[in-house]
């Protein structure tokens, strides 16, 4: 590849049509020469990667012979980018659509405003105008995005300093990835490994920045989309045990589990009733939900020495 400043990764996974439709918004719309971009397939059997090779011949592509999952995935293209030099990296998801001209310019011009901003995301719209993403909040219910299905009139048109960005669109300095590291692949498949690098480069002091413009709309969750519900709370699940394992202060830790793990274990057990004379009941799937809400511990607390390790190597940090 030859070098240039900015390297867009996108993962993709049997998106096709998503990702056929984000790249051609993305060479619509970007006007800059020195932007190259990686393609990360998954494995995909709906012919993505025949796509690619026949109708963006110039995208370098990355063909896995499995599915590594998101964060895997785009190691492997922040790797490529690094290796060639490049100033910037931009996570870009195969379901967003590009349709601000200067949208990445614009995204460029908040980075360098300020030295200490390491990671810079924009506002997200469902494709029916309602705000997906806005930034995003951290608390004891897990990462949050902010605005989320609110009407877009302007509530979040400043920029500002979130907890976190999406990955959906995230720009991140090169400089940044090469102190902080790259993405947690102790979140593999998929959640929570974009909060958790922002919450990172927080640690090492670089701000998060939020920025109203551009305006990029997302179709939400496709690659997750291919997994039912319940795979997908699972996921999601243990993805946020991990998070909070290695960020929360342990009184936090503690209230975690004690007002919503708990509960959620009850939860798996006993469910409202639609007889009005039995308030609770007993879940037909208790056995199911339980086995689920087991194995997300389980996966965690297996690799609990690595999570402490990381853990403390952070909170030193944090405390320096």
């Amino acid at each position: 590849m030859s070098q240039a400043t900015t390297y867009v990764v996108i993962a993709n996974w049997n998106g096709k049509e998503q990702l056929q439709t984000c790249l051609k918004s993305f060479f619509t719309h970007t006007l800059s020469p020195e932007c190259k971009v990686i393609v990360v397939d998954n494995a995909s059997t709906d012919g993505s990667t025949e796509m690619l090779q026949e109708k963006f011949p110039d995208v370098e592509l990355i063909a896995n012979v499995e599915n590594t999952g998101f964060s895997r995935a785009n190691n492997q293209g922040i790797q490529c980018a690094l290796a060639n030099d490049a100033k910037y990296v931009l996570l870009l998801n195969n379901d967003v659509e590009i349709v601000d001209g200067n949208w990445l310019e614009t995204l460029i011009s908040v980075l360098e405003s300020d030295i200490k901003i390491g990671i810079v995301g924009c506002k997200l719209l469902y494709p029916n105008g309602k705000i997906q993403h806005a930034g995003g909040i951290i608390n004891l219910t897990g990462g949050h995005n902010r605005g989320e299905c609110e009407e877009d009139v302007g509530k979040y048109d400043t920029i500002d300093f979130p907890k976190f960005v999406t990955g959906a669109v995230l720009l991140i300095r090169s400089e940044v990835i090469r102190k902080i590291g790259f993405l947690d692949e102790g979140f593999t498949p998929l959640y929570y490994e974009d909060v958790d690098w922002c919450v990172r480069a927080g640690l090492y002091g670089y701000k998060v920045a939020y920025s109203p413009n551009p305006t990029i709309i997302h179709r939400c969750g496709s690659s997750a989309n291919k997994l039912n519900q319940e795979m997908k709370m699972f996921y999601l699940h243990r993805s946020f045990i991990r998070f909070f394992l290695l960020n929360f202060q342990f009184t936090d830790i503690l209230k975690r589990i004690s007002k919503f793990e708990i509960r959620m274990a009850i939860g798996c057990l006993i469910g409202r009733s639609q007889n009005k004379k039995i308030m609770l009941t007993l879940r037909f799937d208790a056995s199911n939900r339980l086995m689920l809400f087991y194995k997300a511990w389980l996966s965690n607390l297996q690799n609990l020495k690595n999570i402490l390790t990381l853990r403390k190597q952070r909170f030193d940090l944090h405390a320096s």
